[in-house]
């Protein structure tokens, strides 16, 4: 790769990033804006493109069906009950109420990405906080920690684990017993 093509490859994939974080244009509009910015300089060839994006296929299918899962729950109004049952169960103390966040957090984000799992548990904790009389700030910290931890339990916990199983070869049931394991004992 040329000089010219390196600056090029690193302006665009900077101006993608800070796009993103500006929120000035639409993430998907930004990432096609950013690839054909590549095609068309000759940095990538379409066919290349493709190929790339043809590799990642199950990687796709699990952003998919995890996009899918999330619409198919949030009408079932699940997460809200696991938050009520949670504050049932610790009799509204707090310790209690800090295990149970770690526990439900960490077992969804095992099962769903951990990004997913904060975004469908965070809205709960403002109100669940209000309850307690407490500031909830600390508890989406414990919730953050909680869902990255889970996450690396499972091979669909993390996009990350996905693609690190999926070039070794891993099934599910291989990375439960090779890494979980480690994960569960550190």
């Amino acid at each position: 790769m040329e000089n010219w093509q390196a600056a090029l490859s690193v302006g665009v994939f900077v101006s993608v990033l800070l796009l993103l974080m500006t929120d000035w244009l639409h993430m998907t509009i930004v990432a096609l804006i950013g690839a054909l910015i590549l095609v068309f300089s000759s940095v990538l060839t379409l066919n290349q493109a493709m190929e790339y994006v043809g590799k990642s296929h199950a990687t796709l299918g699990l952003f998919f069906g995890v996009m899918v899962m999330v619409r198919a729950f949030e009408p079932t109004k699940v997460f809200e009950y696991l938050s009520s049952q949670m504050i049932r169960l610790s009799q509204g103390k707090g310790k209690l109420i800090l295990i149970g966040i770690t526990i439900v957090t960490g077992l969804c984000s095992s099962l769903l990405p951990n990004a997913t799992t904060v975004l469908l548990l965070a809205p709960l904790l403002p109100p669940l906080a209000e309850l307690i009389e407490v500031d909830f700030v600390p508890l989406l910290v414990l919730m953050a920690l909680a869902a990255n931890s889970g996450g690396l339990l499972t091979l669909v916990g993390d996009p990350v684990n996905f693609i690190v199983g999926e070039s070794l070869k891993l099934s599910f049931l291989a990375y439960l017993s090779i890494l979980s394991t480690s994960g569960v004992l550190a």
